[in-house]
């Protein structure tokens, strides 16, 4: 009866809006509902909006605009693609650990889904690229203080501190566990990183000063 009650509901739910406050229920809204088409629409939107976060910074001022919207529509997809393949393997893996059931789909439609708030700056990206690329393509060390620049870094902060809180809702909802657990099985993975890391510039150091 409860699914019952949240599919019906499910019907409501409007993704590009609802997954800001209706997280939940927006990724099983998603993951039930929507079909490979609606997820490689937001693997290209997404992606796009990411392609454009990684031009920036980049000093590549004398690059045309128009090109580096087009390298980043070309080449942003096709990382996120690839993100998303590795990180719901990852994370439907480390989700076993805390009872998690998500099928590899059903991660990956999380996931996907969760990044929709990056679409949103697709046009305030875009319109920065044309309006100032000299502030957008360059170092921000160099052009600190600028209106511009601290709106947008004020924006894409916000936006990326929500969608670190969606994503670990998200994966909850697909392992149908608890946020909280939802976001150990997020972090789970850059712990474990993090330690191999350490662990292994341990093991350089002390084998190079025992060679002294």
């Amino acid at each position: 009866m409860v699914r019952e009650d949240r599919l019906r509901k499910g019907r409501e739910v409007n993704p590009l809006t609802d997954i800001w406050l209706r997280t939940r229920e927006t990724v099983r809204f998603v993951i039930d509902r929507k079909t490979a088409k609606y997820i490689i629409l937001l693997i290209v939107l997404t992606g796009f909006a990411s392609g454009l976060i990684g031009l920036m910074n980049t000093r590549n001022a004398d690059m045309p605009v128009w090109v580096a919207i087009l390298q980043a529509l070309i080449t942003g997809p096709i990382g996120s693609a690839f993100g998303y393949f590795l990180g719901a393997a990852i994370l439907m893996l480390v989700g076993r650990l805390f009872k998690g059931t998500a099928t590899y789909q059903e991660m990956f439609k999380a996931l996907a889904t969760a990044q929709i708030p990056q679409i949103w700056l697709l046009p305030l990206l875009i319109i920065w690229a044309f309006a100032s690329p000299a502030t957008f393509f360059a170092d921000r060390t160099d052009v600190e203080g600028d209106p511009v620049v601290v709106i947008m870094s004020l924006v894409m902060g916000v936006v990326s501190v929500w969608t670190f809180v969606i994503v670990c809702k998200a994966v909850g909802e697909a392992h149908s566990v608890s946020s909280w657990k939802g976001f150990f099985i997020v972090v789970l993975p850059g712990i474990i990183i993090a330690i191999i890391v350490l662990l292994i510039v341990f093991v350089l150091f002390a084998s190079f000063f025992n060679q002294l």
